[in-house]
């Protein structure tokens, strides 16, 4: 039986002369035809990529010397790339600040990267295994990503999903493509088990985080009907982004916990049957863009949009409003009968 096997992508430096190995990588192309990082070596340039697409995961395998890699916010509006890239450190480290959040990776270990968010960190000579996650992949999976940029997960589960990643490349080359989707199926699962143990042993906010949120909340609350950014919230208290993240690192958060509380003050605005506000004034007053924004993120929160929420309510406030109208014989009603 003929075999088709898994396609790689490869792409090495080694061909090039010193001087031109940096920039016939940055004009390589891959996973996109503009810069996702910029980029700056720290010392005489080299590098081999590989990639190979297991169902909807990509698996990268790198060997690179040592660089400075950022990610700022005019990179990420100029760009149409917004997965969530896991890199595991086989050899090497690196260290950083991903969006507020200090972020120090040894060997042995991996993080988490939101592409849709800043970063800026430097790596030494390394080599490691990547996991390229879509996005709507990532939020299947994990729910929220705001708690993973830059999260670090070291342990068992580190080193289990470093060997799997090793073997699976190992024998790679053996494989029918059609195994490709259920390899890829693999790397989620364990990713999962990893990420669930590592959220689960993350610390409860100190008594200085409790209070720091205490005051955000207000702030907050008091500026839900404005666009309201961690930066906005920061400049008002005084305080740095990483204290502000960590108060609210349980809610994901601080856009999360916006967001979320955004919802569920617009959940009983709808509520209220009897004002009948109109949705677009609630949008506005809470903060969303306009109805329809308010109505994507309602339905994707609590499986329905505004307009059918309400409508439900309604629905049943008439249906209780019919059974106390109606006689009662032992306890049960009965319908009048039409005349």
């Amino acid at each position: 039986m003929r075999r088709d096997p898994i396609e790689t992508v490869q792409f090495s430096t080694a061909a090039y002369p010193p001087d031109e190995r940096y920039t016939a990588w940055l004009n390589w192309g891959w996973p996109r035809s503009g810069a996702i990082y910029q980029t700056d070596p720290t010392e005489p340039f080299d590098t081999e990529w590989e990639s190979a697409e297991l169902g909807d995961v990509i698996l990268v395998r790198t060997a690179i010397t040592g660089m400075r890699w950022k990610r700022r916010l005019g990179d990420i509006r100029q760009s149409d790339f917004d997965p969530l890239i896991v890199n595991m450190m086989v050899e090497g480290s690196a260290r950083g600040v991903f969006d507020g959040r200090d972020f120090r990776e040894e060997a042995g270990s991996f993080h988490f990267h939101d592409i849709t968010r800043p970063s800026i960190h430097v790596s030494t000579a390394s080599r490691t295994y990547s996991l390229v996650l879509p996005r709507p992949l990532a939020t299947r999976l994990f729910g929220s990503l705001d708690d993973l940029h830059g999260l670090v997960v070291s342990g068992a589960h580190a080193e289990l999903l470093i060997a799997h990643a090793e073997n699976t490349w190992r024998v790679l080359s053996k494989l029918d493509r059609s195994s490709a989707p259920a390899l890829g199926r693999s790397f989620v699962d364990l990713l999962v088990a990893a990420t669930s143990d590592a959220r689960s042993s993350t610390p409860a906010p100190a008594a200085a985080s409790t209070k720091l949120r205490h005051r955000a909340i207000a702030a907050i609350d008091s500026r839900l009907n404005t666009p309201i950014t961690p930066d906005d919230i920061c400049n008002v208290l005084a305080v740095p982004r990483k204290s502000l993240f960590a108060a609210f690192r349980a809610d994901g958060g601080v856009q999360n916990y916006v967001r979320a509380t955004r919802l569920e003050r617009a959940k009983a605005a709808i509520a209220d049957i009897d004002r009948d506000e109109p949705i677009g004034t609630i949008a506005l007053r809470l903060g969303f863009c306009d109805a329809s924004h308010l109505s994507r993120l309602f339905k994707s929160r609590f499986g329905m949009t505004p307009r059918e929420y309400r409508r439900l309510l309604a629905t049943d406030a008439d249906d209780r409003g019919m059974a106390h109208n109606q006689p009662m014989i032992s306890g049960t009603s009965i319908a009048t009968p039409k005349s």
